[in-house]
């Protein structure tokens, strides 16, 4: 299962990192935070690896439904429920489904818009222009010195348009990066609240495994 917590870092091309009014950074991801908050439901689909340095340890693509702070991950491998305090995870290869009470950190590499609750405290920022898949973006790099915090560092790039996140990279520890790049997002749609729970008559056969 740890492909699901696995999600990537990447150079996606050439960017140089000009220091840049620590408040208008702020401003940009605040008006990306509302944004989100004000799109609904919504349909994302999206690439996701994790890296030690340079070198890819895991890869996953797929599409995620988000309603609020509930999601559906659906993958050629692997299904993910969370109702916002229960996490399902079906392993098609073995047919088994873990149930876990996620820690923000567990959520962090499955959620790709869960930056929005982390980014106000703690961190410094800095912000430059770019371009990723022909849109002009911000860059916004966020670090922290608490060591105590799960992410130590993180950048966004936000399509300057939309004001909507296109990837985002996140540093755990020293040299673990998680980078989720968003290829697709369909906002304002209508999903019942069971969508986001497992639904074992659904897999009969499926072992369930409580590591709660």
């Amino acid at each position: 299962m740890k492909i699901i917590a696995v999600l990537l870092f990447a150079l996606l091309g050439v960017t140089v990192y000009a220091q840049s009014n620590s408040k208008e950074a702020k401003a940009v991801l605040d008006k990306t935070s509302k944004t989100i908050r004000n799109s609904g439901d919504m349909e994302v689909n999206f690439t996701a690896s994790t890296f030690m340095e340079q070198s890819q340890k895991g890869n996953l693509s797929g599409t995620i439904y988000l309603k609020g702070r509930k999601f559906n991950i659906v993958s050629t491998n692997v299904l993910c429920w969370f109702d916002g305090k229960t996490l399902w995870s079906f392993n098609k290869a073995n047919d088994e489904v873990n149930v876990s009470s996620p820690s923000v950190k567990e959520r962090q590499s499955m959620d790709p818009y869960l930056f929005c609750e982390l980014y106000k405290d703690g961190y410094t920022y800095e912000m430059s222009d770019t371009s990723l898949r022909g849109h002009d973006c911000h860059e916004v790099r966020l670090k922290t010195t608490d060591k105590r915090k799960s992410v130590q560092e993180m950048i966004i790039t936000i399509d300057k348009k939309t004001s909507m996140p296109l990837c985002v990279r996140m540093r755990q520890g020293v040299k673990y990066w998680i980078r989720i790049s968003i290829q697709k997002c369909k906002i304002n749609q209508k999903y019942d609240n069971d969508k986001f729970k497992f639904n074992s008559e659904d897999y009969p056969s499926a072992t369930v495994v409580d590591i709660r």
